[in-house]
């Protein structure tokens, strides 16, 4: 099985998978996937979310703040400090200001409906070293666990499904570890912040700035994000302790969020596939058609048949351009077969008709008795194998005709220095009682592209064509007329003084192996192709070539003829 018939039955196969409908899916669903991933690494949207939570908390520790500065403080309790732990410039006893543990506590019985997290109090740095705060679990005073007033009943599935819920659970996992992934680079950058660090910040933060204390995203105990602000509890401007409120559930609010765009991320992969599906049917499912009607032209010329490409012209894109291409490259090839088959048919008659009277002249010359019978029958064969030979080299120049003229290049020609070399040239050779040719040379010069040798053979079969049909001692006259701005063609004409053209094959004569001429012509001196191939020459030039009689009076066409004209126009410079 060759591979090319391998591939064509692929194609009609009616599940083959489209190569061309596997990449639209793709590049439809490649894009939505990236968007998903990008919305785990967009770092934007995650700091709007922190952000966010961290101005909830930073409200709740200021609101603690400012109730313990008003309950758990005792100006007149003074603690005296070491000399050792502060050095006064003075050397006057220096207090300490610190909370009440009691009433810190006595604040934290209370109910607080409205908070939630986890808040630490600590005590003022009594020492005046750098920085303050080294160790924030020798000045905690309180940690206490804030919730709001809400119970959230959840139903566990019983213990004999608990595969389901595994399953279920590793399903949360791996959302997480892929959240985490992408959010790796924030959470190194937050383990690397600590407590003491945002107690000292806290404590050199100003007491006039519009946000008291400081705030930052850290890892709790757990390792799990949380959002922190600190904030000192004042009394006019002394320090006498640090609210440090906390609130986690930062992962799970981004995965959250995260999670609310799959959704739409599946309404928007069902919409890649409608529309691949859609642009399978609109492009790939043509050209599939396309092809396998390709294929099935290329098996019909090899089994002498005919296929038909489908037609989508009428849908005016790019698909309707390609059917429309094919269908007329089809007619095309069509029509060059029908045309080689023809002229196949053309060149065996031609061949057969003086196979034919040489084979009888051959017959004939056995049964011949005087030598003049003989030397009359061989001199019917001589001019047969002529007229063969004639006819084959006509024939394969014809054949090879269009090859050439696709392989020889083309350049700049003068047509009057070249009509007038040949015209030259037949004067150069004429004889007595020849046709004379003429050439009415034009006042400017007339130029254009194409392949010299070509147009000159085209020249020659005119001017030849015209001598065959001219009287005795006649006149071919050759003019050139250069192109004109109007119409930019450049005219060669060839006119004689013969019997002209019947009306009716004013066209025909342009065709393969035409031999009918007037009565009285000697028959078998030309081989019919000398016009057909002119034509094929100037038409690939980009001009035309027809015929039309010279008339005693032009304005009866059925009138009487005076000889026939040969018009060549040809696209001029």
């Amino acid at each position: 099985m060759s591979e090319e018939g391998g591939i064509a039955r692929r194609r009609r196969a009616p599940m083959a998978v489209s190569r061309l409908t596997l990449t639209i899916v793709l590049a439809n669903l490649i894009g939505l996937v990236i968007l998903l991933l990008g919305s785990f690494a967009l770092t934007q949207y995650r700091d709007g979310l922190i952000q966010a939570k961290l101005e909830g908390v930073r409200a709740q520790a200021q609101i603690i703040a400012d109730v313990l500065a008003q309950v758990a403080i005792d100006e007149t309790t003074c603690q005296p400090v070491e000399a050792a732990d502060i050095q006064s410039q003075e050397g006057e006893a220096v207090c300490a200001l610190s909370l009440s543990q009691r009433d810190v506590r006595e604040v934290f019985n209370r109910v607080w409906d409205s908070f939630e997290g986890r808040v630490r109090i600590f005590n003022a740095p009594q020492t005046f070293q750098d920085p303050p705060v080294s160790n924030a679990n020798a000045l905690l005073i309180e940690d206490v666990v804030l919730r709001e007033d809400e119970i959230v009943a959840q139903s566990l599935p019983p213990l004999d499904e608990g595969g389901a819920l595994m399953e279920v659970l590793e399903e949360e996992g791996i959302w997480r570890r892929l959240s985490r992934f992408f959010s790796r680079d924030y959470r190194a950058e937050a383990a690397r912040r600590s407590l003491e660090d945002e107690l000292n910040a806290a404590l050199a933060s100003s007491p006039f700035a519009a946000e008291r204390g400081a705030a930052s995203v850290r890892l709790d105990e757990e390792g799990e994000l949380v959002a922190s602000v600190s904030v000192p509890i004042r009394r006019v401007q002394a320090i006498y302790g640090i609210v440090t409120a906390e609130s986690g559930g930062i992962d799970t609010l981004v995965e959250e969020a995260r999670l609310s765009i799959l959704p739409f991320f599946g309404w928007a992969v069902a919409a890649a596939i409608l529309s691949s599906l859609l642009l399978t049917t609109m492009i790939a499912q043509p050209i599939r058609q396309l092809a396998i009607a390709s294929d099935k032209v290329r098996e019909g010329i090899a089994a002498a048949g005919r296929a038909r490409i489908p037609d989508f012209t009428n849908r005016k894109d790019e698909i309707g351009e390609l059917s429309g291409s094919l269908k007329s490259m089809t007619q095309a090839i069509y029509a060059r077969i029908d045309a080689i088959e023809s002229f196949a048919a053309d060149v065996s008659h031609e061949l057969k008709n003086p196979l034919t009277s040489i084979r009888s002249a051959a017959e004939t010359l056995k049964i011949a008795k005087t030598p003049e019978q003989q030397a009359k029958l061989l001199a019917v064969i001589q001019k047969d194998v002529a007229r063969m030979d004639r006819l084959i080299t006509d024939i394969s120049n014809a054949s090879r005709l269009d090859a050439e003229l696709a392989r020889e290049s083309r350049e700049a020609i003068d047509l009057g220095k070249l009509i007038k070399d040949i015209v030259a040239t037949y004067a150069d050779t004429a004889k007595d009682g020849d046709v004379r040719v003429v050439f009415d040379e034009p006042m400017q010069p007339a130029y254009m592209l194409g392949n010299p040798t070509a147009l000159s053979q085209v020249i020659r079969n005119l001017i030849d064509n015209a001598r065959s049909f001219s009287p005795e001692g006649g006149e071919v006259r050759v003019r050139l007329e250069p192109a004109t701005a109007r119409n930019g063609l450049a005219r060669i004409i060839v006119e004689d003084d013969g019997p002209g053209i019947p009306p009716d094959n004013l066209d025909s004569i342009f065709n393969r192996f035409y031999t009918k001429r007037p009565q009285g012509s000697a028959f078998g001196n030309n081989s019919g192709l000398g016009l057909a191939i002119s034509r094929q020459i100037v038409n690939s030039h980009g001009g035309r070539i027809y015929a039309e009689n010279r008339l005693v009076d032009p304005d009866c066409p059925e009138g009487e003829r005076k000889g026939a004209r040969f018009i060549v126009e040809l696209p001029g410079r």
